[in-house]
């Protein structure tokens, strides 16, 4: 059942492992939700079929904007990242243009398109390494990403921060 009351929520990377299991939490209580991947390392059999799947990237601005128009989404949940650190080491532009451009050009279509609301998937690789070895980490520990992955994270945590401050975006 899905609740008509709340406007469908476009998770990007919802074929993937947490992206997927987001859209399974937001079903399971009754939300809609529409979904893009480029099944990358997701899986297409990761969605229901009754769910709306729209195979491209997030740094797609025409797709994205036309999907959220679509389905009057009025929320977007960001899974979409490139993940493996030691391949962020040796392909860091690739990173960098996944995590960091493919995110700003999401955020553009977002913005164009009226989305208010924003969740980014991001990691505990912001984070400085090299603390003291505190367990569990705290929210307020210091950044300092020790590979690409961890600074396309925390580039794109900054971003968020300085567009929320201009436009009034709320992210998490």
């Amino acid at each position: 059942m899905t609740n008509s009351s709340h406007p469908p929520v476009l998770i990007t990377g919802g074929a993937g492992y947490i992206g997927s299991h987001a859209m399974l939490a937001l079903l399971d209580s009754g939300r809609q939700v529409v979904v893009v991947d480029d099944l990358s390392t997701g899986r297409r059999g990761a969605v229901p079929e009754a769910v709306p799947f729209y195979l491209g990237k997030v740094g797609n601005r025409t797709l994205i904007g036309r999907i959220i128009a679509e389905h009057d989404c009025r929320a977007v949940m960001h899974f979409a990242g490139s993940i493996v650190v030691p391949e962020s080491v040796q392909r860091p532009l690739d990173y960098y243009q996944n995590n960091v451009v493919g995110s700003a050009q999401l955020l553009r279509a977002c913005l164009d398109n009226g989305i208010k609301d924003f969740v980014f998937s991001s990691s505990a690789a912001v984070y400085d390494g090299d603390a003291g070895g505190e367990a569990p980490l705290a929210e307020d520990a210091g950044l300092a990403p020790a590979n690409p992955y961890g600074r396309s994270k925390l580039m794109t945590e900054w971003m968020l921060r300085d567009i929320a401050a201009a436009t009034g975006l709320r992210y998490a």
